[in-house]
C-alpha cells in the first residue's frame, strides 16, 4: 500500500485535518483572514476539499474575487494539506502555477480540493481545482511544490 494511500485510511485522518486547519487560524494572520474550513476528504481520490468563503474585502471591481486572493486560497489549501503530510516537519511553498478559468462571483464560497502527485522526502507537489460551492463550477486550477524544511 502506497503512503499515501495510508494516509487516507488512518480513521483520524479528518479530526487531524481539522487540526491543522485550526491551528493554522491560530497562528497565521493570512490563515484566519481567508477563513478556511474542513469541507471533505476521498479515500477513492485520495483529496482533501477545504472551503473559503468570499468576503467582501477580497472583491476586485467587478464584484469577483481579486486574483490573488485566489492564488492566496489555493496556497492556504494545499500547504495545509503539505503541512499535514509532512509528519510534524515545516513546509514553505517554493511554486505555485496557476490558471483562471471563470470569475468568481461575491456571495458564494470556493471550494478547494488538493491532490498528492509527488510526495518525497525533501518535496511535496500538488494539483488543485477550485469550484464554486452553490454548482460546483471549475473556476481554476493550479500545480505547487512545497519544500519540507524540518
Amino acid at each position: 500500500m502506497s503512503r499515501i494511500k495510508q494516509i487516507f485510511k488512518n480513521e483520524n485522518f479528518e479530526k487531524e485535518m481539522r487540526s491543522v486547519i485550526s491551528n493554522f487560524k491560530e497562528v497565521s494572520r493570512v490563515s484566519k483572514s481567508m477563513d478556511s474550513n474542513f469541507y471533505s476528504y476521498s479515500v477513492n481520490d485520495e483529496t482533501v476539499t477545504i472551503e473559503f468563503p468570499v468576503l467582501e474585502y477580497q472583491l476586485n471591481e467587478h464584484d469577483t474575487m481579486h486574483a490573488g486572493f485566489i492564488a492566496t486560497a489555493f496556497d492556504e489549501a494545499l500547504g495545509i494539506f503539505a503541512s499535514f503530510l509532512c509528519d510534524g516537519k515545516p513546509s514553505v511553498s517554493i511554486n505555485i502555477s496557476l490558471n483562471y478559468i471563470k470569475p468568481i462571483p461575491k456571495n458564494d464560497s470556493i471550494l478547494i480540493t488538493a491532490k498528492v502527485t509527488s510526495l518525497g522526502r525533501r518535496f511535496i507537489t500538488m494539483s488543485g481545482e477550485c469550484r464554486l460551492k452553490s454548482n460546483e463550477m471549475l473556476t481554476n486550477t493550479a500545480l505547487a511544490t512545497f519544500a519540507i524544511v524540518g
